[in-house]
């Protein structure tokens, strides 16, 4: 009797899923990983203007901000603007940086020091330039939040243990 490869593969793949818990796999999310600990104890200082308060809220979307918290992240949203050569289209593409420094509230150290980039772009035609413009920074500011989430979550163990 022979078993089709199909077969075969799913037995292997249901073997290596059921080995994981064995072998100390934690999801990064779960209740008791260290990044889960740090994304508990990380708030974002107040926005001072706009483009950081949408940047802000980006962010919130994904880690609700706590009460008792160990770090607090200042950071630095900046963006510039560049002509792109298209061909028959005005596109402006918009660059953005997000640097940002945790400071353990306790010591008022600096723990980490991180940077995430990102860009987007949008046309420049039309008499809708500044809606497109603010669409285009609100979008690059979501893809900043979920790289700034992203690279906290890589360098969660550089923060150190957090204390119970």
């Amino acid at each position: 009797m022979q078993i089709s490869r199909v077969a075969m593969t799913s037995a292997i793949a249901m073997a290596l899923l059921l080995g994981l818990p064995s072998c100390g796999f934690t999801p990064v999310y779960g209740e008791n990983s260290a990044s889960s600990e740090v994304l508990r104890n990380v708030v974002l200082e107040d926005p001072d203007n706009q483009i950081e308060y949408d940047y802000l809220k980006a962010v919130e979307q994904r880690i609700p901000p706590s009460q008792n918290t160990q770090y607090k992240v200042r950071y630095n949203v900046a963006l510039s603007y560049q002509g792109l050569d298209v061909v028959g289209v005005s596109r402006v593409q918009v660059v953005g940086t997000v640097t940002s420094e945790f400071v353990d509230q306790t010591t008022q150290k600096v723990e980490l020091v991180s940077s995430v980039e990102g860009f987007t772009s949008y046309t420049a035609d039309g008499g809708f330039r500044d809606v497109q413009r603010r669409d285009a920074e609100r979008r690059l500011m979501q893809i900043l939040a979920d790289k700034f989430i992203t690279r906290l979550i890589a360098q969660s163990s550089e923060l150190g243990a957090i204390p119970e």
